[in-house]
């Protein structure tokens, strides 16, 4: 029997809807928890495997993106010096999800796009 091929949606960027790659150890911030990557469009992801962990997750993307410099990362402001997008993120398929309430325990995936400071 034949079934028609659901397409799974490969991993983009809310940005710029390019495809992203999938988030590998952060190289910059040793400590960090989560995996990481950057878009072509200067865009900064961290993955959140568990959907649980939120808060870390976003700090970290903000300071990945700031050049691991906590203290910049702490002054900026959102929508006057960056812009936060989260997805729903399958890993197994490196693909996204429809994003559901955070108790759920889906992963997701933190953008964070400086903007020209």
């Amino acid at each position: 029997m034949n079934r028609p091929f659901n397409r799974i949606p490969a991993a983009f960027c809310p940005f710029c809807k390019g495809k992203i790659r999938k988030p590998a150890k952060n190289g910059l911030r040793t400590l960090s928890d989560f995996p990481s990557g950057n878009c072509d469009c200067g865009a900064v992801y961290v993955s959140d495997l568990t959907g649980k962990n939120g808060g870390e997750a976003m700090i970290d993307a903000l300071a990945t993106a700031c050049d691991n410099d906590e203290t910049r990362a702490f002054s900026l402001e959102e929508g006057k010096d960056y812009t936060m997008k989260v997805v729903g993120y399958e890993a197994r398929t490196h693909s996204v999800t429809k994003r559901g309430h955070y108790k759920d325990g889906k992963a997701r995936l933190y953008f964070v796009k400086l903007t020209a400071v």
